[in-house]
Formats: C-alpha cells, sequence, structure tokens
C-alpha cells in the first residue's frame, strides 16, 4: 500500500502522495483533491496506520476528532475539510499550510545555535492559546458547548506556517461531552511532559489543563530548555507533581519579568491558581510584550526550515505537474453536462506545451495573434533601413502586435510618398518651363507686360520713348502663370530689362510706374 502511496494512490476524489508526518496511530500524506473541469486543491490527509486501520477503538477515536475539528472555526486551529471512507482506506482532509510544527522549529534552531526570540516566542504561544479557546468555546448544532478540551497540547501539534500563523491541530484524544470512544480507567493518553498535575492523577480535566501544557510551551521556547524530563515517563511525573519550578529568567535574563510572572501563574499546580481560561493568558502576553508582525514570524519560520520547505516545496510541484484524469461529471443535465465537457477541453487545450519557439498563450490570444500574423505583409531585410524581424522571437503578445502594427504602418508611409513625389516633379518641370519661356522671351527682345510692376529703378542720363506696350491680352495669361508659379524669377528677369542708374542727390522717390510728360520717372518730394 505505502508503495502505492509513494506514486499516487486515487481513493475517491483524492490523490494520496507521500508521507510528510507520522504520530503515533497515524501518518499524515500529501494530498490533492480533484474536482470537476480541472479544479484540484492541494490538502493534508491523515490516514490510520495500517495496524490500527481495522480496530474499532481507533477508528472511532479518528471519527471523533474529525467531528470535533469540523465545528472548530478559528482561524488558529487547522480545519477539517472531509471524511472519506471507500475500500479498505478511511482519511480526515484537512488544510494544507506550508509551514513546519513547533517540535521542528526548536531543533532546527538549536542546531543552528540559536534561541527563538523573546518576542516570537511570546507571540507563538498566544496564538495557540487563542486557537486553544476557539476550540473551548465550541457549540454544538443545538448551542449546547461542547467541552471540549485539547488534553495533547505540545510543540508537535501546534503548525507554524510561512504566514507567520500558528495553528493548533490533532485532536485525536479530546476530551469532549459528544465522544463515542472514551478513556479507559488508569488509561493515559498524550505526551507525559506536557501534561498537568490533575491529568496525571486522573481528575477532572477542564481548559485550565490545556492552559498549563501552553504554559509549559512558553518556559521551554522561552529558555531553550526542556522544563519537565525523566529518564523514563515515571520520573518524568514525578518532576512534574514534586519538582519546583524556576522562573525563566534564571535560564534567559532577557525575558522581562512581567512575562516571566504570566508563565509561572500558567504553571501552577492547582488549577486554581492559573488563568481562568486560554484567553485570559493571551490577552495577558500581549500587554506584557510587544509582539511581532506575522510578516516577521513567517520570515524567521523560512529562514530557519528553508531546507525543507524547500524540498516540501519541490514535492507539491511535482504533484501539481502530475495530469490527473478529471472524474466524470455525475449530472444529468445533457446542457450541463456539455457546458462541463467544453470547459475541459479549453482547459486541456491551455496546457498544451508551447515551449516550441512560440510564447505560451491562451486560445484566444493564440487566434488574434495568428490573424494579426496573417494579416500583415511580409517585410524583407534591407541593408540601409531594416532588420529582418521574426514576430515567433518575440518575448509578449503585445510585442508581437506591437511589431506587426509598425510595419503595417511603415509600408503604408512609403505608399502615401508616391502623390507627394509625383507633385514635386510637377511643380520642377512647370518651373523649368517657366524658365525656359523667360529666357527665350528676353532674347527675342519682347517687353515685359505693363501690369506686371516694375522695380524702383535710377534716372537714365538722357529721357528716350518709352517702347510701345503689348496688349494686355497678349500678355495677361504669360504674367499670371509666372507669377504664380516662379515670382522671383519673374521680377528678376523684369529688373534685368531696364538699365541702373545712381539718382542725383536731393532726389526723391521714384514712384512705381509714374512718368513724366517726357518720360522721365517723377521725382516726388519726402
Amino acid at each position: 500500500m505505502d508503495r502505492d502511496l509513494e506514486a499516487g494512490r486515487r481513493v475517491g476524489r483524492y490523490m494520496v502522495h507521500r508521507r510528510i508526518a507520522s504520530g503515533g496511530m497515524a501518518t499524515v500524506h500529501l494530498g490533492r483533491l480533484i474536482g470537476a473541469a480541472g479544479f484540484s486543491r492541494m490538502v493534508a490527509i491523515k490516514r490510520l496506520h495500517d495496524g490500527y486501520a481495522c480496530d474499532p477503538e481507533f477508528v472511532a477515536m479518528l471519527l471523533d476528532e474529525a467531528r470535533l475539528a469540523s465545528v472548530i472555526r478559528h482561524p488558529n486551529v487547522v480545519p477539517t475539510l472531509d471524511v472519506v471512507a471507500e475500500e479498505d482506506e478511511l482519511l480526515v482532509v484537512m488544510e494544507y499550510v506550508e509551514g513546519e510544527s513547533l517540535a521542528s522549529l526548536t531543533k532546527l534552531a538549536l542546531a543552528a545555535g540559536e534561541r527563538m526570540p523573546v518576542p516570537l516566542a511570546a507571540s507563538i504561544v498566544a496564538q495557540t492559546l487563542h486557537g486553544l479557546h476557539g476550540a473551548h468555546e465550541a457549540r454544538d448544532k443545538n448551542g449546547t458547548p461542547l467541552g471540549i478540551v485539547h488534553r495533547d497540547v505540545s510543540p508537535h501539534n501546534v503548525l507554524v506556517g510561512i504566514d507567520g500563523v500558528a495553528r493548533v491541530l490533532d485532536f485525536g484524544i479530546a476530551k469532549a461531552a459528544s465522544r463515542s470512544a472514551s478513556t479507559e480507567g488508569g488509561q493515559l493518553k498524550g505526551k507525559t511532559a506536557y501534561m498537568a498535575p490533575e491529568q496525571l492523577q486522573h481528575r477532572p480535566v477542564d481548559r485550565r489543563t490545556d492552559v498549563f501544557a501552553a504554559a509549559i510551551l512558553l518556559w521551554e521556547l522561552l529558555t531553550g530548555r526542556r522544563l519537565f524530563r525523566g529518564d523514563t515517563s515515571t520520573e518524568t511525573m514525578a518532576c512534574i507533581l514534586n519538582d519546583p519550578i524556576d522562573s525563566p529568567q534564571r535560564w534567559a535574563p532577557e525575558v522581562p519579568l512581567e512575562l516571566a510572572a504570566i508563565t509561572l501563574r500558567g504553571l501552577e499546580r492547582d488549577s486554581d491558581g492559573r488563568f481562568a481560561s486560554a484567553e485570559e493568558m493571551a490577552l495577558a502576553i500581549e500587554d506584557a510584550i510587544a509582539l511581532p508582525r506575522a510578516k516577521e514570524i513567517g520570515a524567521w519560520v523560512g529562514r530557519i526550515a528553508a531546507s525543507a520547505l524547500a524540498e516540501r516545496a519541490d514535492l507539491v510541484r511535482a504533484v501539481q505537474r502530475d495530469s490527473i484524469p478529471a472524474p466524470d461529471a455525475s449530472t444529468t443535465d445533457p446542457e450541463l453536462r456539455a457546458a462541463l465537457e467544453e470547459a475541459e477541453r479549453r482547459r486541456q487545450f491551455s496546457e498544451i506545451p508551447t515551449d516550441v519557439g512560440r510564447p505560451a498563450h491562451s486560445s484566444g490570444e493564440v487566434q488574434a495573434q495568428w490573424a494579426m500574423t496573417a494579416s500583415a505583409p511580409r517585410v524583407t531585410a534591407r541593408s540601409d533601413t531594416r532588420t529582418p524581424v521574426s514576430l515567433g522571437e518575440e518575448p509578449t503578445d503585445l510585442a508581437t502586435i506591437r511589431a506587426s502594427s509598425d510595419f503595417v504602418a511603415a509600408d503604408g508611409r512609403r505608399g502615401s510618398r508616391a502623390p507627394v513625389l509625383f507633385g514635386i516633379g510637377v511643380g520642377v518641370a512647370l518651373a523649368a518651363a517657366v524658365a525656359i519661356a523667360v529666357i527665350a522671351t528676353r532674347g527675342s527682345g519682347a517687353p515685359v507686360s505693363a501690369t506686371a510692376p516694375p522695380p524702383a529703378v535710377a534716372m537714365p542720363p538722357e529721357p528716350s520713348p518709352a517702347p510701345p506696350a503689348p496688349s494686355a491680352s497678349a500678355v495677361a495669361p504669360f504674367a499670371t502663370s509666372t507669377a504664380s508659379a516662379v515670382p522671383a524669377p519673374a521680377a528678376a528677369s523684369a529688373s534685368a530689362l531696364t538699365k541702373k542708374r545712381r539718382l542725383p542727390r536731393g532726389g526723391g522717390q521714384v514712384k512705381r510706374g509714374g512718368l513724366a510728360s517726357d518720360g522721365s520717372p517723377r521725382p516726388i518730394a519726402k
């Protein structure tokens, strides 16, 4: 059976994988819930040891634990999600928490030559007390208190996650009014070193019994030592009942006096001298010392247990990569069944490997990229402007679409230059034609139209008759075309036909086109 579990064994909706923890009567395995349409969730699965799987007493204890944990709803208690009884297996499904037990953390810290910081120890124990109070206050469906007492509060049953949250687990031997399995007379269950005196002496237990165990946890975390320890269980019991209890400050002087007093009050052998509830002790701790944030606790856990957490994370990723066929839909509605089958088909399509030169996409993105690639024009290499670009090498969809759009726009810009070049060519040809016409006109001696105003010129030395002006109808088309197309060459040609002469001093400015009766320019006074 264990070989099957190493590779993954399916039990109902769950895949049971490798063992991640072990206790006296059961083991905890990494599991995976398999749902419809590709839904899955990592879980922790507790299963009885092979020797206890058919024992009525142990089966009853496991089922009682599941029922009790299911009614406790508190962030500092590991929740129970499901109970599965199929074939030869009885499984209790719990939430999977990424972290380490308090026992493992203390051992790893000791191996690293360090002790848990006082604020962190106080915070973890305070959270544990809050979780125990949530269990103590649990009620049944009729509102009747269940009277739950954990009775096995120990470092192995406190889980500290990398999220900085401490959680209580394993209510396997918890006392409750609704339990079907009971402890036989003279039989002790639990870890002796964390039992309260009344528990060892078979006297009635209540929530203050768990307070005593939590106080032992706090003392040991503060000092880095075991409080009650003997070579045998009998010697350990004698230490709990008779040995004096030192203040934590004896072994850890940095512990605040108020926090040390809280610890000693929780360790009173007379239950009446202890805190009345786990919540009362938790609040006292929170008032005595400034507690760290959950992020700081999680960082310390991640550093101390880095190797173990990395190994388990690799295992989780390997389990998640396994392709597990989804269970057949049990619905009888044909429309819902068709919708589920289509959802599964899309999920399988989205999980197709895409590491073949093209980045991973969803189905809609792939279709959009293919459409863009098909519609974009081919781009060839040009030595003077661009280098060839392969769309399959773009790292993202956005880059692919943007590159395709740039090439399309570039081709459009190259096409829009043709009308501009054509217009420039026509203008150059027209200007050349006009220049040729002007040169021909100057060579033939044809006068310039009087309608084109000549520039200011100097007075000639001797008056000469003005040449006859040509008709306006003969010159108007030519003057209009030259003035509109190239006015600068036309003006230059007109000025070249007239001789220049410097005006005498005192002369006035010549009015354009104004001539005296003898043909000379008419001066105008300043």
